[in-house]
């Protein structure tokens, strides 16, 4: 038989391609890439309970915040939006960890550090108290709010100031009344030269409602800041004042042409309009509510324009109820 005759013969290698060994790129794809997601899953599931049990046990907050480290500051943020969240309700009444917070910032406020981190870690602890309803937190935020060795400060002093405004927004007078200091430190920012203090301060004589505070807030009403001035009026306007009347036409001016020509930006300018009117809507329907007998007509055009087109149907919706009650009081 000749070579030609011969029957087609295939062997095994010829069947197969030739075996080479794995590249990396295979062996990553097939065992790197599937553990790494296997660990990344643990270190959520890892993260997620450490976060709940930190939230349930506010002393492993305050034990950061003791630690000499620049991120101290983040736990201090953590344990005010922690103090914030209403299922925490009961912590805002803990004495303990409340006085836990008042030393940290004296010893902050005494050791007076300006950088970055020292001020966050001020501001956020200034935040956290702001939440308690204990009469333990006032003198401390009272020194933070007066505290003024360096500009960097002024952020903590605005932070006390808004912390005080929660707390006399939550807790009965006579648990503060007796703090002989903090009186007088609110109505002194009132007159201090940032406006954002200012208007920052009128919220807290708004919510303090004494009569040296109102006596104060119906001077704030011809501030030459708007801000201020509409706070004044809105704070007024909840106690039946009717002297917040001049104000709260020019706040339901729909164009805002004196608030909003200190905005940059676009949408900020109308986001900032559209606040003002809402608020001066519930400042009127605060002010209609509490003084039966006050004269509110010079408010009736002003809010009758706010129901007409081109604003957001919120306002516009708002607008035509406190319209019904203006025009019931006619």
């Amino acid at each position: 038989m000749s070579p030609a005759d011969a029957p087609n013969t295939v062997s095994p290698d010829d069947r197969l391609p030739p075996v080479e060994p794995p590249n990396a790129g295979f062996i990553v794809q097939l065992f790197v890439i599937p553990a790494l997601i296997v660990i990344v899953m643990f270190a959520l599931g890892a993260g997620i309970k450490w976060l709940a049990e930190r939230e349930s046990n506010p002393a492993a907050y305050v034990a950061a915040i003791k630690r000499n480290n620049a991120g101290r500051w983040q736990a201090a943020h953590d344990l005010a939006d922690v103090l914030r969240n209403p299922r925490n309700d009961h912590l805002k009444a803990d004495p303990a960890l409340a006085r836990e917070l008042v030393s940290a910032l004296e010893t902050e406020l005494e050791t007076g550090g300006t950088n970055e981190h020292e001020i966050q870690l001020r501001v956020y602890l200034c935040n956290a108290l702001g939440e308690f309803r204990v009469p333990d937190v006032i003198d401390v935020l009272v020194k933070a709010a007066s505290t003024e060795r360096d500009e960097s400060e002024a952020a903590v002093r605005f932070s006390a100031m808004k912390a005080l405004v929660v707390y006399l927004s939550n807790a009965p007078k006579k648990d503060w009344s007796g703090h002989k200091q903090l009186m007088p430190t609110i109505l002194k920012a009132s007159r201090d030269e940032q406006p954002l203090m200012r208007s920052t301060a009128a919220f807290a004589l708004g919510a303090a409602g004494t009569p040296a505070a109102r006596e104060r807030l119906e001077a704030m009403l011809v501030d030459s800041y708007p801000d201020v001035r509409y706070n004044a009026a809105t704070m007024l306007a909840r106690q039946g004042d009717e002297k917040a009347v001049g104000v709260l036409a020019e706040m339901l001016d729909r164009d805002q042409a004196s608030a909003l020509k200190l905005e940059d930006q676009e949408q900020a300018r109308q986001y900032k309009r559209d606040m003002i009117l809402v608020n001066a809507l519930r400042a009127t329907k605060d002010l209609a509510a509490k003084s039966p007998d006050a004269d509110l007509a010079s408010l009736v055009g002003p809010v009758e324009k706010l129901t007409d087109d081109g604003l957001p149907a919120g306002i516009r919706v708002q607008a035509d109820e406190v319209l019904i009650e203006l025009k019931k009081r006619s």
